[in-house]
């Protein structure tokens, strides 16, 4: 399973790569997008940029890097979150767009803009999953040994505690002892 999510968020982090070099190479078509949004969200939190071109910029490098990590395997909740927030602009501008216009050109930003919608959601979710847990074995493991460590100190109650340790794990660490067979 592990190696079927590592491939499935690799190829969630390639459009955003893509994405960033070209709105890196040529940031004025998506500056034109986001103005209206870039306004919006400048006017209600002050730490946006007031400046459509410098967010534009800013998205494509946080598309490249945050991609990159991703690619690489490298923290991979932090690269979600990092391009889910990345692309939160360009998903709002997508919608409010998807409600103007002719209705033909209506249908293709409505499909773009369920497309980013989509990514955003798998996005959120790679973020928010939760880390692996350990083996059954390794977790039995653990327990028999802080079991025998707080055997080693007695309590105040009883000078000697009886420790019952999982079979799996004394399975475990019985050496495999072999008879050889007799020759006739």
């Amino acid at each position: 399973m592990g190696v079927l999510r590592n491939q499935a968020r690799r190829l969630l982090a390639v459009p955003f790569v893509l994405e960033g070099i070209t709105v890196l190479r040529d940031p004025i078509p998506r500056t034109k997008q986001l103005a209206p949004t870039v306004r919006q969200l400048a006017a209600r939190y002050p730490s946006v940029p007031d400046t459509p071109e410098t967010l534009v910029r800013l998205q494509g490098a946080l598309g490249v890097v945050g991609g990159a990590l991703l690619l690489a395997g490298r923290a991979p909740r932090t690269a979600c979150a990092l391009l889910a927030a990345q692309s939160a602009p360009t998903m709002l501008a997508e919608l409010r767009e998807a409600r103007e216009g002719d209705p033909d050109d209506r249908a293709r930003r409505r499909s773009t803009a369920v497309k980013d919608l989509s990514l955003f959601g798998a996005l959120v979710l790679s973020a928010t999953e939760p880390k692996k847990r350990p083996s059954r074995l390794r977790r039995q493991t653990g327990q028999a040994v802080r079991r025998l460590r707080s055997a080693a100190t007695p309590s105040r109650r009883t000078r000697s505690t009886v420790v019952r340790m999982p079979k799996s794990v004394v399975r475990a660490s019985k050496p495999a002892v072999r008879v050889p067979k007799p020759r006739r």
